[in-house]
């Protein structure tokens, strides 16, 4: 039951124009490629991939008017949330953690999502996806890399969702950005977005 603090708190959050985001791992491939969970390869500081990954958001300073909801991850593991639907790849994934907040009435605004396997992101690149994301009703990116983003969580975006868990529209997220609309950022340099899917980028990265 939510209490009349919890109630009173969400009042004044929307009168000042404070948006909600809730940062998403999304853990929940078959990691066919890398032949065993990526998700628990670890990295030189014997963090694993989806430490990593967690970290950025506890790093994360959100800029003014947005607040983070705690971390959700993707994928049937300990604390995850299990995919409603195995064959629409990351787009299961995010239907199933925004069933997971209208299940438990959390109100949310936003996804800001990125992949268990890029353990280059930083912080910092994923503010400026909030920074842009703030000031407009569409998925923001950077260039043509659309993880991670910045996803705005309307009727829009979980009607296609829905659609696309059940077969009825295109699973990716190309077409979701095409059906949203996507603001893409200039592509920052570096290796950034580096992926860690077969076992030869795993050892280039340690």
């Amino acid at each position: 039951m939510e209490s009349t603090s919890a109630r009173n708190n969400e009042a004044g959050r929307r009168q000042r124009g404070v948006k909600r985001a809730c940062p998403v791992v999304l853990a929940g491939g078959l990691s066919s490629r890398m032949g065993k969970d990526k998700a628990l390869l670890k990295l030189s500081s014997g963090d694993t991939l989806l430490d990593r990954a967690k970290s950025l958001f506890h790093g994360l300073r959100p800029p003014e008017g947005l607040a983070l909801m705690p971390v959700l991850v993707s994928g049937s593991r300990p604390g995850g949330i299990p995919d409603r639907t195995s064959a629409a790849g990351p787009l299961g994934g995010l239907y199933s953690i925004a069933e997971h907040l209208h299940q438990w009435q959390l109100e949310c605004d936003a996804l800001l999502v990125v992949p268990v396997d890029m353990p280059m992101l930083t912080p910092g690149l994923l503010r400026q996806l909030c920074v842009a994301g703030q000031t407009v009703e569409q998925a923001v990116c950077f260039g043509n890399q659309y993880l991670p983003c910045w996803l705005p969580l309307g009727d829009r975006c979980r009607n296609y969702l829905r659609a696309a868990a059940s077969g009825d529209a295109i699973a990716s997220m190309r077409a979701l950005f095409g059906y949203l609309g996507c603001v893409q950022l200039p592509e920052p340099e570096g290796d950034w977005h580096l992926n860690v899917n077969r076992p030869e980028d795993y050892l280039r990265l340690s």
